[in-house]
């Protein structure tokens, strides 16, 4: 084509990107350089720190110095390996890094033997041996001294560090050397070479002897390159015959040669250009000829030779093995037991497990494994009987510490020492991650035994508590002072410890272990933070402490470590004066566990939080999975915050609107801060308490609508692309759905959409099954159904797979997710109150035969705990359905059975241990209490073990427990509590009034007495679990009145005694309004109004005794009227108090029978849903009554709101109703999700609720039925 032919358009075109393209590389070039700039002013000034601290003397700063230029070439390093790695292009290649730093490592290497010496002359340090043949003496000892490697004990002077670090001079020396040998100066390394053997008195000879042997030939290479003069003329060959005294390699050190001066052969006659150029030419020939070090090959090879001889067997003999295991060649653990070096072959052993499981022999592995951690502690079979260690506490019964407790990492600490416990540790975590896969107990006991271990590492000074509640606002700052425990990789490598640490952490984490976690993160972040100064780790590591601490129901230090990182505050920075300050930062409002949500300060910090944008650096840090992270939990702490309010959250008790709730409720949300109302310092009124209650009504909404934003936020770019691009998503990505749909699912449950939250968490399951994670290609496959398109994907789930963040992200997807699921789907089924529709047999699956699967499946894992969670689900279900009292009791004995004993148990599981007993004794006590023979022991027994099991948890948590002096008296909190919110409160008020209970029973049973003192205990019971419900964050109004009502009847019986004529029936009244405006019992109301009317009889007759001192009443609320009532006679008042509790009472008994009659008309059970009235059905009643988890599937990837059209979907011939919704484990096994029978009728919140079985089919109308009590 013509030049002609071209279009000028085109021709500008061009010209605009050329000109464009060479702006980017104009701008490209200059960042370049910049970036060479920098690291070339870095190198400048770290090496003029260097020389001003050695000038002055400051040798701990001349250490910092060049530790921290040390930092900086690793960091240039890293960046130059991901550069290559990646096919990136870097303004710094290898060779310019080798020229920039070469001077400063020599320069670092020299200062620092200059400072050794010095420090030896002025026995600053300890010598270990004199000079002997060598010009100085040595701190470092000889090559006796050297095994080979470092002991898992202390090693006087290498482990101390207190004024010199000696392991980290050598590898600093070590790395001088490598930075010579390979830029070639030869003359330079020989010096550092001969200098380093002597100070250190050839101990390591075997390392930089071979290397000074062959730069002192290349020297003398060199010389006859050059055509110089032999040995004799050489500095080292004049000063010998001037001083009759021969420079070895040994006696170098304080000589010092002369060089003569160049004879100048330059004329005059010459112009100035060549003779600079002849004077340049002749003085770097003369250069090259002379050297001024030690070049006798014979006799530094006669000195290597004297010193191997000198070496231990073994010494050689693990240095070799430990070359030779990288090529699988070499097991040296037999020598080393010869030569009893129990410390070099835990290490050879921990080093050769490592190979084998790499050789996928795992049955090897795990023996050499067992047989070092045998080593470790001197005692066989370690693995299974470390729990036989352990001292028990002198002092357990104080007000803090629970009884019994076992500090097993202080007797770790003294056995086996500092790197034994590291040893240990990394083994055990090994053992349980590569070999016990398929068992959880097995690998919760392996990871148990790994965080003692390293828990053993905070026993090592007294500032770091023992108590692992006291690590949850706890941070290290140093860890242990004088001592680098990562001095040898060997006996300790940095990223073995933080890699199998951080397994144990998540391994824990997920089988709820979350009070052992709190050290172990501590502990975690010190390593990330302080020593690896990783921000990414240590982001994750403090989000995944914010999630046990909210598991923990500690939420004020949960909030206050959230509110670190939305501030920025204490994050790692490369700087080595360790957390960089990020300026001046606003005091952020606190959260307080002492005080209920409706408190100022509470309110305030939860508005803070939900406003509070995300943090700046973490956005501009560009990691997404971190963003992600953050808002995971950001949702999960205003769940579990609203998990405590126990109501019906505002929207949710109106009737039916059209629309998505989250645009329906966005206009009208209301702001936390409105909620805030201005303290008058009045006394808490009953208004008060009703407008705390509309409070928490409103705050519940408002915390479950924003989680709902952020969770729908994050899911929307991911939900879009349909369940079959979302099984092919990266792993990341997938570990997000999962972790939102699951805290979606806990929203819809909260809000009492049982049915939507089941259909969530069965559509995860689905999810998991098909993802690609859990697939393998068979090799049937791979010849023809790779396509050619396929190859970039490929490469990129390679990719993938090594990314750290992504095998972080798939030791998620573990047994524990999927059992962890099952349970939510169970814990979904079992909380739908069921309703009424057309329902077939065969359309659904029986809840108790998934509860029955789920079970086998968790034992077959070996997860017990979580079997026990199962178990208490099949009892919930019972009670509801009312099945056999039998099989609900034989449920109850398995979870004792499962859970009893159990050394190390959960905080979860313990408190299902407790309930399990409180639900045992409820079931077995009617016909116990009848056993008059029986002692009184018998009677308390399950209610004393749930009642020390809620006590020794509480001491756990850091409450204050005041143990009684008798026996027959019980341990009580002391108040104020420091964490309201935990659910230990409520259920230790539930203990007390079942044992009050009984107390009364037995003395109703076995004391005919008048005596009025014997029924105080029960009294005092009754307050104390009065107190504590009061006290509770999370309200159970039927429990309390239930207290009232038990509390009320002893006072009545009191009172008859004649022994309490002050006694008032306020106990009774406010049980009998707290049931009608909560549960609205109608056994509690009718038998509170007959234990009124008992006692109005008995005052009826007793009118003249109790005449001076009538009996109180409640000051009514209503208007003082100016009419003057008449005054009614005693006798009449009382008959007819009586007379309107007794009519009271019937008119409840009537109300009763009108509901069960209303439960029995055919023609009440078969009617439709009136379109009329369903408006007007409150949400949760609709959602219970009208739908199941099936009416939402077809809408769940495009997240439809099922409630905005209920009649027209429970009409349709739902498709997914009528398959059979199977679907497979990972493993294989196929389960069947369940759908409930109709057995129970809802009437709606605020009415009375019966439980009645039914086999048929029933339909639902609405209808309500009131109590009159007036």
């Amino acid at each position: 084509m013509s030049e002609k032919d071209v279009p000028k358009t085109q021709t500008s075109s061009d010209s605009d990107s050329l000109s464009f393209l060479s702006f980017k590389e104009k701008d490209r070039t200059t960042t370049n350089m910049g970036l060479v700039d920098h690291f070339t002013k870095i190198f400048l000034h770290c090496r003029r720190a260097m020389v001003l601290a050695h000038r002055g003397g400051y040798w701990t700063l001349l250490q910092n110095s060049c530790r921290a230029f040390w930092n900086y070439s690793q960091e240039l390093q890293i960046l130059l390996k991901q550069a290559l790695d990646l096919y990136k292009t870097f303004p710094i290649n290898q060779d310019a890094f080798l020229c920039t730093s070469v001077l400063p490592f020599y320069l670092g290497a020299e200062l620092l033997i200059d400072m050794l010496i010095e420090l030896q002359n002025t026995n600053s340090i300890k010598i270990i041996e004199g000079k002997g043949e060598f010009s100085v003496p040595s701190c470092y000892g000889n090559i006796k001294n050297d095994n080979g490697g470092s002991s898992l004990t202390f090693e006087h002077p290498l482990d101390d560090v207190n004024v010199v670090d000696l392991k980290w001079i050598h590898d600093f020396v070590l790395k001088s050397l490598e930075l010579l040998y390979q830029m070639e100066k030869w003359e330079t390394l020989v010096s550092l070479a001969i200098q380093f053997n002597a100070i250190s008195h050839e101990r390591y000879t075997e390392q930089v002897t071979p290397l000074l042997v062959y730069a002192q030939r290349q020297l003398l290479l060199r010389i006859q390159t050059f055509d110089g003069p032999d040995s004799s003329q050489q500095p080292c060959g004049r000063y010998e015959a001037d001083n009759a005294e021969k420079i070895t390699c040994r006696n170098f050190i304080g000589k010092q040669l002369k060089i003569n001066p160049p004879t100048s052969k330059v004329t005059t006659a010459e112009n100035w250009a060549d003779v600079l150029r002849k004077l340049v030419i002749s003085e770097y020939s003369h250069a090259q000829e002379l050297v001024c070090v030690p070049l006798d090959v014979t006799a530094t090879l006669k000195c290597f030779r004297e010193t191997l001889e000198k070496s231990k067997y073994h010494n050689r003999s693990l240095r070799h093995s430990r070359k030779l295991l990288s090529l699988f060649l070499a097991q040296p653990q037999d020598v080393l037991q010869a030569s009893n070096q129990r410390s070099l072959k835990v290490q050879a052993l921990h080093e050769l497990g490592n190979v084998l499981i790499f050789a996928e022999k795992k049955r090897a592995a795990l023996k050499c494994w067992c047989q070092a951690l045998d080593d470790i502690f001197r005692k066989s079979d370690v693995l299974h009987t470390w729990k036989e260690f352990g001292t028990s506490l002198t002092n357990t019964n104080d007000s803090f510490s629970p009884p019994g407790f076992k500090d097993y990492s202080e007797e770790f600490l003294s056995t086996v020492g500092i790197w034994g416990c590291l040893q240990g540790a990394v083994i055990s975590a090994k053992i349980a991650q590569f070999i016990k896969t398929s068992n959880v107990e097995k690998r919760i006991s392996c990871c148990i035994l790994s965080a003692l271990l390293y828990q053993g590492l905070l026993r090592t000074t007294l500032p770091h508590p023992k108590i692992e509640r006291c690590y949850a606002q706890y941070e290290i700052t140093q860890l242990l002072p004088g001592i680098e425990l990562f001095s040898d990789r060997y006996r300790a490598d940095i990223c073995s410890v933080v890699a199998s640490l951080y397994y144990v952490i998540r391994e824990l984490h997920f089988a709820k272990q979350n009070l052992l976690i709190l050290p172990l993160l501590a502990l975690y972040q010190y390593f990330v933070s302080g020593i690896c100064q990783d921000i990414v780790r240590s982001l994750e590591a403090r989000l995944l402490k914010v999630e046990v601490l909210i598991d923990l129901e500690l939420f004020s230090e949960a909030f206050y470590e959230m509110s670190q990182i939305l501030h920025g505050k204490n994050m790692p920075s490369t700087v080595p004066a360790g957390s960089k300050p990020t300026g001046k930062i606003k005091i952020f409002q606190s959260f307080d566990s002492g005080k209920p949500l409706t408190s100022k300060e509470n309110l305030q910090a939860l508005d803070d939080l939900v406003n509070k944008g995300l943090p700046v650096f973490l956005i501009t840090f560009g990691q997404q999975h971190l963003l992600s992270k953050l808002c995971l939990v950001r949702a999960y702490f205003l769940i579990s915050v609203a998990a405590t309010i126990n109501c019906i959250s505002e929207n949710t008790s109106k009737s039916f609107q059209q629309g998505p709730v989250s645009e329906r409720n966005k206009a009208t949300l209301p702001n936390i801060k409105e909620l805030i109302v201005k303290d008058d310092g009045g006394s808490h009124t009953e208004f008060t308490k009703i407008r705390d209650d509309s409070i928490l009504s409103t705050l519940k909404l408002i915390l479950l609508s924003e989680a709902e934003e952020k969770l729908r936020y994050l899911l929307s770019e991911l939900e879009c692309l349909g369940p079959k691009d979302l099984c092919q998503c990266p792993v990341g990505e997938l570990e997000t759905v999962v972790e939102a749909r699951l805290l979606m699912a806990a929203i819809a449950l909260q809000k009492h959409r049982a049915a939507y939250s089941a259909a969530i968490v069965f559509s995860t399951l689905k999810l998991l099954q098909d993802s690609k994670i859990f697939k393998k290609l068979l090799p049937d496959d791979t010849e023809n159904s790779i396509p050619s398109g396929t190859l970039t994907t490929e490469n990129k789930d390679v990719n993938e797979f090594l990314d750290p963040i992504s095998l972080n992200s798939r030791e998620y997807f573990n047994i524990h997710l999927w059992l962890r699921c099952r349970l939510a789907l169970v814990t979904a089924f079992v909380a739908q109150v069921n309703g009424i529709g057309i329902i077939k047999e065969n359309d659904m699956t029986d809840c108790g035969s998934l509860i029955s699967e789920v079970c086998v499946e968790a034992q077959n894992a070996g997860d017990g705990e979580l079997q026990a969670e199962f178990l208490m689900q099949a009892v919930i279900l019972g009670l509801q359905e009312k099945h056999l009292k039998a099989d609900i009791i034989t449920n109850l004995q398995n979870i004792i059975h499962l859970l009893e004993g159990n050394q190390f148990l959960s905080p979860r599981s313990s408190l299902t241990l407790a309930r399990s007993f409180l639900l045992l004794d409820d079931l077995t006590k009617a016909e116990t209490l009848r056993e008059t023979s029986s002692s009184e022991t018998d009677h308390f027994s399950l209610l004393a073990q749930a009642h020390n099991i809620v006590i020794e948890q509480m001491l756990t948590f850091g409450e204050t427990i005041g143990f009684p002096v008798s026996s027959t008296e019980y341990a009580n909190p002391i108040q104020p509590l420091k964490n309201i919110y935990l659910p230990h409160v409520m259920l230790l008020a539930k203990i007390k009034m079942r044992i009050g209970h009984t107390m009364v029973k037995k003395i109703c049973y076995t004391d005919k007495t008048k005596d009025p003192s014997k029924w105080l205990p029960a009294l005092h019971l009754f307050e104390m679990a009065l107190t504590l419900c009061k006290i509770s964050a999370i309200e159970e109004n039927e429990v309390k009145a239930e207290i009232l009502f038990q509390k009320g009847k002893i006072e009545r019986q009191m009172l008859m005694d004649q022994k309490c004529p002050h006694s008032q029936l306020e106990s009774l009244f406010e049980a009998i309004q707290l049931s009608l405006k909560n549960d609205q019992n109608s056994g509690l109301i009718r038998d509170s109004y007959l234990e009124m009317a008992l006692l109005y009889f008995h005052l009826r007759k007793s009118k003249t005794r109790l005449s001076t001192s009538p009996l109180t009443f409640k000051n009514s609320s209503r208007r003082p009227s100016s009419i003057k009532e008449p005054l009614v006679p005693t006798f009449e008042m009382y008959s007819s108090l009586a007379w309107v509790s007794i009519r009271a009472a019937a008119q409840v008994s009537e109300a009763v029978l009108a509901i069960n009659l209303l439960i029995g008309k055919k023609n009440s059970r078969i009617d439709k849903v009136n379109q009329v009235t369903l408006p007007n059905i409150p949400e949760f009643a609709a959602v219970d009554l009208l739908s199941s988890y099936t009416d939402y599937l077809l809408g769940m990837f495009t997240w439809l709101n099922i409630l905005s059209k209920p009649v027209d979907l429970l009409q349709k011939k739902d498709v997914c109703a009528r398959k059979d919704l199977r679907f497979q484990k990972p493993c294989g096994e196929q389960v069947y999700p369940a759908r409930f029978r109709i057995d129970s009728l809802a009437v709606g919140h605020g009415t009375i609720r019966e439980l009645k079985d039914s086999a048929g089919p029933v339909s639902w109308t609405s209808s309500e039925s009131k109590v009159n009590t007036n």
